[in-house]
């Protein structure tokens, strides 16, 4: 029997989610703790992955192409080092959230609970992840020569930080069903995040782009995230317009969310 979303039901399970708080928080702790229980470095590992994933990328797009950066005052290393922390923050959500069905099933097949909780404690390791990252790299920014405003980072990081848990949660929730639906779609994931790396300004920024494909540019929401972010830790001159990214963060969640409460009851009947 279909599950049917409906007021009643939502608000049916934001109770749900309300009452399983602790649940989620226990969910959060253990996979956070299990992520690198077995690792001889630790949580450290926060840290080394985007270290050298910029290291990679500094020396391939800063040395080798040199990709120009004109609209920020701030060294190439720098505007890298935004990319890089706020697209390892949205691709471990995006690949958490997505996993979360697929690796709890046999706890889902014991007992009920809202099985979005399994979404929602995984956006809470990569947020711990994104905070360890940014206050190691934070320094490194300083020491680059970037002159922050505090103002700045105080108004629009967190809301960097919300609409790219917005926009992960929406994308890993659907895509969380359909890991389950079709076995193959698993495939799939690494394939959509590799192409949306390149579409996304990380390593380069707008100024390459021509004007005549701005419009298809700035269709990708994250393109505004990253603008947004490099805005207030860069300092730059240039106010992204961030409504856009907002209202699509927000879209995207609320369908996201929407398709994964009508199919969650049907996940043990699908594994």
């Amino acid at each position: 029997m279909d599950t049917i979303v409906s007021k009643s039901n939502s608000r049916t399970q934001f109770k749900e989610i309300m009452q399983a708080r602790y649940l989620i928080l226990q969910l959060a702790l253990r996979d956070f703790t299990v992520r690198y229980k077995q690792t001889s470095l630790g949580w450290l590992w926060a840290i080394i992955n985007p270290l050298i994933s910029f290291a990679l990328y500094a020396y391939v797009f800063g040395l080798l192409v040199r990709v120009p950066t004109p609209e920020y005052h701030a060294p190439y290393s720098a505007v890298l080092i935004v990319g890089i922390i706020f697209w390892n923050f949205f691709s471990s959500s995006l690949n958490l959230v997505s996993d979360s069905l697929v690796n709890n099933i046999g706890l889902i097949n014991k007992v009920y609970f809202p099985r979005v909780s399994f979404g929602i404690a995984s956006v809470f390791v990569s947020f711990l992840d994104f905070i360890i990252a940014l206050v190691f790299f934070l320094p490194v920014l300083i020491y680059l020569g970037v002159d922050f405003n505090l103002t700045r980072i105080f108004v629009y990081l967190p809301l960097c930080a919300l609409i790219t848990l917005m926009l992960a949660w929406g994308v890993g929730s659907w895509m969380a069903i359909l890991k389950i639906k079709y076995k193959d779609f698993r495939h799939i994931v690494p394939l959509f995040l590799q192409v949306l790396f390149y579409a996304s300004p990380i390593v380069y920024t707008s100024s390459i782009i021509p004007s005549e494909y701005h419009s298809i540019y700035y269709i990708n929401p994250f393109s505004h995230v990253l603008e947004l972010a490099r805005y207030a830790l860069l300092n730059s001159s240039t106010e992204p317009n961030f409504l856009p990214a907002l209202a699509g963060a927000f879209i995207i969640a609320l369908l996201g969310g929407s398709y994964f409460i009508f199919n969650e009851r049907k996940v043990v009947d699908l594994e």
